[in-house]
């Protein structure tokens, strides 16, 4: 399976994406073939993540 599928089950929901130059909290909006695009909490700026500078993606809760 591949990575953007697997990311895929998580859109919608509070994501923590761990990258080469750090962490991003967020909501995942959209998941496309090379890029995550994710909805920050604090502000409501979209943040566009190229795969090949993701290390990890898990779900976060934003409570936390």
């Amino acid at each position: 399976m591949a990575f953007s599928d697997q990311v895929k089950k998580l859109e919608g929901k509070n994501v923590r994406v761990e990258t080469v130059r750090g962490s991003i909290f967020g909501r995942l909006v959209e998941v496309k073939s090379t890029t995550l695009i994710l909805r920050e909490h604090d502000n409501n700026r979209r943040v566009i993540v190229r795969d090949s500078k993701i290390i990890s993606v898990t779900e976060h809760d934003p409570d936390c």
